[in-house]
């Protein structure tokens, strides 16, 4: 059984060398790359695997059904909540060729993968003895998450705000579905992880529009998700894997993190501007001593006809928001406009602002909670102003 384990750390090196190279190299070669190259290395290790590499685990029947239905469901609320926010924030042009040849290309490219990939990982964690599962685990979730970043990106942009945004958005939500993958294939088979995938990527190929959604809503509900299902499946195996029994181990009901999962569903949507009140950072000193840098300004969506001067009022101006206190309000043209300036400026804003700029009214502020998103923005580039939270 030592040959095997050998055997195992062999193939996942070769897994991880390829990687590497195909991500530096290989894959500047384009469609050669995608449609030849790395399908034919896949099949070909696949085959390999399945010569050498003999594994006797039969998963009980029932569970397995029981795993199939939860990450079936998992996948469909994960794309009804993606799918749906895009009515609170906008929709685009979907990316993917949706047309039949470009449906079916994806589905040879990324669909074929996506299975062999899953038997790979099934074989693998399955053919060691017990002892040494816990160490191929982690080595498989090692390997195929550096399989499924983009290293050389980040290395191509070794700023600390892309570093960030890469961890949080990429590095974490994969470390968590491979450990999610590896886990059901240690106790099932790999069609599970399979049927998550493709419900995904399927709604991702077919749909003629995808919502606009801040990366920040992506990165959270890529890493809830697959950990809540997690929690299920652990919870579900403890109580009906018998080699479990034995073991004593403590299962945790998983229905504990369902509150947590609509509590931050909700916090998302709330950063997001989904209801009629929305969350923005203070950057700047302009509004000082009522606004502070750090400050977190609750505004409520309002129209011209509400505001009333004294009101503290956020406006677009380009591509960046300013909240300021209305002087004055007049009508030209039929079109409302508001005199501004900042509590802590001398003059006047230079520009009147019109009815359509207006986006809502500061109604609440909570001291220094904004420094956060302040501080990442200013990595960004953005230090002088007011930053949303969902961007």
């Amino acid at each position: 059984m030592q040959k095997t384990k050998n055997l195992v750390i062999f193939v996942l090196i070769v897994i991880c060398i390829y990687s590497l190279f195909s991500q530096f190299y290989l894959q500047k070669l384009g469609n050669f790359y995608t449609y030849l190259i790395n399908p034919m290395f896949f099949i070909i290790l696949a085959v390999i695997i399945k010569m050498l590499i003999v594994n006797n685990y039969n998963s009980n029947i029932s569970l397995r059904k029981t795993i199939a239905m939860y990450v079936g469901i998992t996948a469909l609320a994960y794309m009804f909540i993606f799918l749906i926010s895009g009515l609170f924030v906008t929709y685009g042009k979907n990316p993917y060729n949706i047309s039949i040849k470009g449906i079916l290309l994806n589905i040879y490219s990324t669909g074929l993968i996506i299975f062999i990939r899953e038997y790979i990982r099934y074989k693998l964690i399955n053919t060691v003895q017990r002892e040494d599962k816990n160490l191929i685990f982690v080595l498989i979730v090692l390997v195929f998450t550096i399989q499924d970043l983009s290293i050389n990106l980040i290395i191509e942009n070794l700023n600390i705000y892309y570093i960030f945004k890469s961890i949080f958005m990429s590095v974490i939500p994969i470390i968590i579905k491979n450990s999610l993958f590896t886990y059901i294939a240690k106790y099932t088979n790999y069609m599970p992880s399979v049927l998550y995938e493709m419900i995904i990527n399927m709604f991702l190929w077919i749909s003629p529009i995808l919502p606009k959604v801040p990366w920040v809503f992506t990165a959270i509900i890529d890493s809830v998700f697959p950990l809540i299902l997690l929690y299920y499946l652990k919870y579900e195996i403890s109580k009906k894997d018998k080699r479990h029994i034995f073991k004593m181990e403590k299962s945790v009901n998983p229905k504990g993190f369902i509150p947590f999962a609509v509590l931050v569903v909700i916090i998302i949507f709330f950063a997001m501007g989904i209801f009629p009140i929305r969350p923005i950072g203070i950057a700047t000193g302009s509004m000082y001593p009522n606004l502070c840098v750090g400050d977190l300004a609750i505004i409520l969506k309002c129209d011209a006809d509400s505001v009333k001067v004294g009101d503290v009022i956020e406006y677009k101006r380009k591509d960046f928001s300013v909240i300021h206190r209305v002087k004055d309000k007049y009508i030209k043209d039929e079109t409302i406009y508001f005199i501004t300036r900042g509590d802590n400026n001398n003059i006047d804003d230079s520009d009147p602002v019109k009815a359509d700029q207006l986006t809502g009214r500061v109604i609440a502020r909570i001291p220094y909670l904004a420094y956060p998103t302040i501080w990442i923005n200013n990595l960004r580039g953005y230090a002088n102003v007011d930053v949303e939270l969902g961007k």
